[in-house]
């Protein structure tokens, strides 16, 4: 049967992406049909010795794991231990073919389409740094007034909210392909303009806030979730949308503690800088 598998290519070798294991030269490896003489069949064995593929609704796992990281089409056969439709294992396999990623994102689209998630924009996640919008003061403070009275039940509210294994194959995925990257250009931009010591000691409440404004991005690509658990809001209205509006603006806010700043642009320059109590004192 036809399946996917996401592979690291690095040299001209394929490579497992969880258990390293090197399966050699692409021009040897394409077209040879392997068998797991050692396959595992017990269904409660996590991690057992078997080859692992998907179908494309759980490419999601894997795709944004490494940057090196391709995918391929294989045909599955033999034995198999179906767990869920991120992790399916099975005695044989063959690898056809290295898909380019162009067809990749149009199967990841054509997959989207007939689920109730935003599949697509979780496995490409929009990275709010890369995005060239004007920036709009006025509006920006509004929603950093709102984002910061509602960012404190975001991570809980989401966590509670979405089935655990979409969660944490969307939050992964995000997290490989734009948290870490935002977070490296809005760190770096803080961290010079502060001494160590002080740096230190905000470290973790920027970090959190970032991760904060993650997940509120998560919390968009789940459209079905009409009531969001522990926050009160409207049912149908995501109460996270002032963050998510800020993120398709542009804007990445951080939080030190006393100090708010946004963050736009590759090299997450500070546009505006405002204290916890001037932004209590902005009008709605």
């Amino acid at each position: 049967m036809k399946k996917y598998k996401v592979l690291r290519l690095v040299n001209g070798e394929l490579i497992s992406p969880y258990q390293n294991y090197n399966y050699g030269k692409v021009e040897d490896v394409l077209g040879k049909k392997m068998v797991c003489e050692d396959f595992d069949d017990d269904e409660n064995e996590d991690c057992s010795i078997r080859f692992y593929a998907t179908d494309i609704d759980g490419l999601i796992c894997s795709l944004n794991k490494h940057k090196d990281n391709r995918v391929f089409e294989v045909e599955m056969g033999g034995r198999s231990v179906i767990n869920s439709e991120y992790k399916q294992g099975f005695e044989e396999q063959t690898i056809i073919r290295m898909l380019p990623e162009t067809e990749v994102r149009k199967l990841i689209k054509e997959q989207s389409m007939n689920m109730d998630w935003d599949y697509y924009h979780a496995c490409y996640p929009v990275n709010p740094l890369k995005l060239n919008k004007p920036f709009d003061k006025e509006k920006a403070l509004k929603l950093l007034k709102e984002w910061a009275s509602v960012r404190g039940s975001v991570g809980g509210s989401v966590g509670g909210s979405v089935g655990a294994s979409a969660r944490r194959s969307v939050k992964d995925s995000v997290g490989c392909s734009v948290r870490d990257s935002v977070w490296d250009s809005v760190g770096g931009s803080v961290r010079n303009s502060m001494w160590n010591s002080v740096w230190d000691s905000v470290w973790n409440s920027m970090w959190n806030s970032v991760w904060d404004l993650v997940y509120a991005y998560i919390s968009s690509l789940f459209p079905n979730v009409k009531r969001w658990k522990y926050i009160e809001h409207e049912e149908g209205i995501n109460p996270f949308q002032s963050g998510i509006d800020l993120w398709h603006m542009g804007l990445v806010p951080s939080f030190d503690g006393n100090v708010w700043r946004l963050h736009k642009g590759e090299k997450a320059e500070v546009v505006l800088k405002i204290t916890r109590e001037e932004l209590r004192e902005v009008k709605e």
